[in-house]
């Protein structure tokens, strides 16, 4: 199992996975194992999530299986690969054929791993089986409330930060952070949420043509470059005030590896939010990104930072 952890593990995290494998890959070995199992885990429901090879009903079905035999309540699904071809990449699909294995690298894990990694998964699929529901229309529709997009922030996303400071936890005690747990745990979820509305500004054009508006309000008639002049304010400042929870986060933490691999996502998601800021309805829609090169002197300062530096570091990216 171990052989299979590491070769399995590093490898088709690389392929299926741009930046946050480079989080795993940094981090310390009492935290790496089970935070690149629940990656890979919500990887493999994301991707049957987003297949558009099957219907709405079949991959809702698809995702309640693979949360049943995550739980230990269910046999493993049999995915119908050959109907999805050409709509995953071959890392996906690697990944959906070595689903059984994740299972038994789940079941390998200690108790309060295995809790940890069911509760985050609750919460992801929830998120993936509303998303499908919510946006199951031909037309084009978009979110109620400001409380349903939050909702669908903490599904997906908030809940991995909940996930990441309970290992943390569990691995170091009370030397894993400066503050509290609880504390880290509000900040973990907003820091999540920041990053999950990070990623709904950048795709808003994509999810636009494909029929679909997180940001709440009435919408029907407009245009894409309408809609975002209407909505990019209000939620570009939120995801930013989000954002800002990863500087506490990152600041508290005592370990100098678990600090670096925290503070990535903080620092590439605050330079891609300025971008988006920046940008004009053109620019958004030809893709905002950081380019490798970027994140490459991106990682070697947070390497060479410390404490207080780093802090400084995501508190400059975000003003």
């Amino acid at each position: 199992m171990k052989d299979f952890q590491k070769e399995f593990g590093e490898k088709i995290i690389a392929s299926v996975s741009r930046s946050f494998y480079l989080s795993l890959r940094f981090l310390p070995s009492e935290m790496r194992g089970t935070a690149s199992l629940a990656y890979l885990l919500a990887r493999a429901t994301d991707t049957v999530a987003d297949t558009g090879a099957l219907p709405e009903s079949d991959r809702l079905d698809f995702l309640e299986q693979m949360g049943l035999s995550i739980y230990g309540a269910a046999k493993a699904p049999e995915f119908e690969l050959s109907l999805m071809e050409g709509q995953m990449s071959e890392g996906e699909r690697t990944l959906l054929e070595k689903w059984q294995h994740c299972l038994e690298w789940l079941r390998s894990l200690k108790e309060e791993r295995q809790f940890a990694i069911h509760k985050v998964m609750r919460s992801i699929i929830k998120g993936q089986s509303d998303d499908l529901r919510n946006f199951s229309e031909k037309e084009f529709s978009s979110l109620n409330t400001d409380e349903e997009l939050d909702q669908y922030t903490y599904d997906v996303a908030g809940s991995v930060g909940v996930f990441w400071t309970e290992i943390g936890f569990d691995a170091y005690g009370t030397d894993f952070s400066t503050l509290e747990y609880e504390e880290m745990t509000l900040l973990g979820e907003n820091y999540g949420k920041g990053l999950q509305l990070l990623n709904i500004l950048r795709d808003f054009p994509e999810d636009f043509v494909s029929g679909r508006c997180y940001f709440p309000g009435s919408f029907s008639g407009s245009d894409g470059g309408i809609i975002w002049s209407q909505v990019r304010d209000q939620w570009q400042e939120r995801c930013g005030s989000l954002l800002q929870a990863s500087v506490d986060y990152v600041g508290s933490l005592n370990g100098a590896r678990v600090r670096f691999a925290t503070s990535l996502p903080a620092l590439i998601g605050a330079r891609t939010l300025k971008r988006i800021v920046n940008s004009d309805w053109d620019n958004l829609c030809g893709r905002i990104k950081v380019s490798r090169a970027e994140v490459k002197r991106i990682m070697l300062k947070a390497g060479l930072a410390g404490r207080k530096r780093i802090r400084k570091m995501v508190l400059t990216e975000l003003s």
